[in-house]
């Protein structure tokens, strides 16, 4: 339920500051990152991001290497996701990890049924994003006013799988998704630092068919997001819950020749995600900068 890939639609109402590094042969093509002018990322399930140019193609050469700079990190928006992706034209990612709090919910700001999660994954965010490996918490507000909080983990298009590792709200936990090269699997882990419980799960890239082609799982991009799930029949984007604010340190990310960074690294892109009611806003939920390992995301208002 809480997870999916992004996908856009081509109108620009966010800013956007040239990224670095991707070069524009990289950028264009179907299901890449830059379709014709303006930006579309394929949808793997019901998640959608409206507007915004998330990748802007420089004359960098794909292996030049520049300084990490704030100010290169693009802006986009987005109809569930508030946080940070990272991606790079022909680099693979094998790990994200990221530690936050399971956040203390405001239910009476959020009646009715409203649903937050907070993950960190692969794949998901560019080109033709059929494929998504995150795991994270669930932190909901029931019809009844009542809290409800839980763990899970997924491979996309497999269902969700909910965790036997209780969580509570204000409980430190550690999130990970690790690739193996040499086994092919990946480790989702989920670790409540404050209870002392652990979970992991070994899982390979989903093998099933889409649009008659084997589904890959490129793990062309890394993420630590705050998202407004999906529910109902039709897996429409739900009420967000308030969760006030969800903060995110000790992040690391590494890619497949082994670099190891945080969000702002000369070796990728980033891209800074704000949550919008619809395209042109109002901002549902935003994050704030980043200092390379961390970052917050707020809650402002209901979907």
């Amino acid at each position: 339920m809480p997870s999916s890939a992004i996908r856009v639609t081509t109108a620009a109402t966010i800013s956007v500051v040239f990224a670095f590094g991707l070069t524009s042969a990289a950028a264009t093509g179907p299901g890449s990152p830059l379709t014709r002018a303006a930006a579309v990322l394929r949808p793997a399930r019901g998640t959608v991001l409206s507007g915004g140019l998330p990748m802007i193609p420089t004359a960098a050469s794909p292996g030049a290497v520049r300084r990490p700079d704030t100010k290169a990190i693009t802006s986009v928006g987005s109809l569930n996701w508030a946080g940070y992706a990272v991606s790079r034209s022909r680099v693979a990612f094998t790990a994200v990890r990221a530690t936050f709090f399971v956040p203390y919910l405001n239910c009476a700001k959020s009646p009715g049924r409203a649903l937050s999660s907070a993950w960190v994954g692969l794949d998901g965010f560019v080109g033709r994003a059929h494929s998504v490996e995150q795991g994270g918490i669930a932190a909901n507000c029931e019809t009844s006013g009542k809290t409800a909080y839980f763990a899970w983990w997924e491979t996309f298009p497999r269902a969700e799988v909910r965790v036997a590792l209780k969580v509570a709200a204000g409980d430190s936990v550690t999130a990970s998704v690790t690739y193996s090269a040499k086994t092919r699997n990946y480790r989702i882990a989920l670790t409540d630092n404050t209870s002392g419980a652990k979970f992991g799960v070994q899982r390979k890239c989903p093998h099933v068919r889409e649009a008659g082609k084997w589904l890959r799982c490129p793990r062309n991009s890394a993420e630590i997001i705050s998202e407004a799930p999906e529910a109902g029949q039709n897996l429409a984007v739900a009420r967000l819950a308030d969760y006030g604010a969800v903060s995110f340190g000790a992040i690391s990310i590494t890619d497949g020749r082994g670099v190891r960074g945080g969000i702002v690294s000369a070796h990728w892109n980033a891209t800074k995600i704000t949550q919008l009611r619809d395209t042109g806003g109002p901002v549902v939920a935003r994050p704030t900068p980043t200092a390379a390992r961390t970052f917050d995301t707020y809650w402002l208002r209901e979907e």
